[in-house]
């Protein structure tokens, strides 16, 4: 989710011509995410290894990979085991299948002349997509699974939103001018409000006992986003990359659109797996 003082919507690509579609697709995405994460398995499985199979293709196309299709099928297949061996609370077998799958990604990633550089790339790619998308059904799974993952989606667009919306209204000085040039410490002020605003109110219409912790987490979920969007900007910066696909509409690519949304699942499975539920009841 990439934008201009630090993300998501218009500007960020190429200008206010990138408002509407981008305000289309968010129209067209953010209720079927909302209604996936509602009805839950096995739509919501089939749906994870879906996105999988759309990164595993946009990562293999932004990093070179040499035996392209090959590692498609890697990536996209590790990540279906990954998620399919959480859905059956098999934890210990999906970090194994991980594991082995970041090994076989270095194997087979061509030789070792055409395929210097590229072995690491195809390998962090299967950590990059399958702990994600495992972590996400292990949150859905909580719980309160279902409020919980939306939430998260609902304190990361908040994020992005008012980062762009500071960010455009205030600019000022530039946050990692070698990373994201339109990126602005006002937009990352932003995200930060936006998603404390957006997870206590979230959590206050969903009932939580506790809207003031889950706003403070939600500052933190906000922060760690933006980390997650600059990565995937110094990724692309990396291969000199815009996009990572042109699939939606004024965003580029899901890894475009994803980014801040992976980090913060995976802090979010994180901090659940530390003990964290943001409050006692939903």
């Amino acid at each position: 989710m990439a934008a201009t003082g630090v993300m998501a919507l218009p500007a960020l690509n190429s200008g206010s011509g990138d408002l509407w579609p981008r305000l289309a697709s968010a129209a067209v995405l953010a209720p079927l995410a909302l209604a996936v994460a509602y009805v839950g398995p096995p739509v919501f499985e089939a749906a994870l290894i879906a996105v999988a199979g759309v990164l595993a293709w946009e990562w293999t196309a932004l990093c070179g990979s040499h035996r392209a299709s090959l590692m498609r099928a890697l990536l996209t297949l590790v990540a279906a085991a990954a998620v399919l061996l959480v859905a059956t609370d098999e934890m210990w077998p999906a970090v194994i299948a991980i594991g082995a799958g970041t090994l076989a990604a270095a194997a087979l990633e061509g030789d070792a002349a055409e395929g210097k550089g590229k072995r690491a790339w195809m390998a962090i790619g299967v950590v990059y997509i399958a702990v994600p998308v495992a972590a996400l059904e292990w949150l859905r799974l909580a719980p309160h699974g279902r409020e919980l993952v939306a939430w998260l989606l609902i304190v990361v667009w908040a994020s992005d939103t008012v980062a762009y919306v500071f960010g455009r209204t205030f600019g000022g000085p530039k946050l990692a001018p070698s990373i994201s040039p339109k990126k602005t410490w006002s937009g990352l002020a932003g995200a930060v409000i936006g998603a404390a605003a957006g997870g206590g109110f979230c959590a206050l219409a969903f009932g939580a006992d506790d809207a003031a912790g889950f706003a403070l987490m939600a500052a933190l979920f906000g922060l760690v986003g933006q980390g997650g969007d600059l990565m995937e900007s110094a990724i692309k910066r990396r291969f000199g990359v815009k996009d990572t696909s042109r699939i939606i509409p004024g965003h580029g690519g899901l890894f475009d659109r994803l980014d801040a949304f992976m980090a913060v699942v995976v802090l979010a499975a994180a901090a659940r797996a530390a003990g964290w539920t943001g409050g006692t009841t939903w």
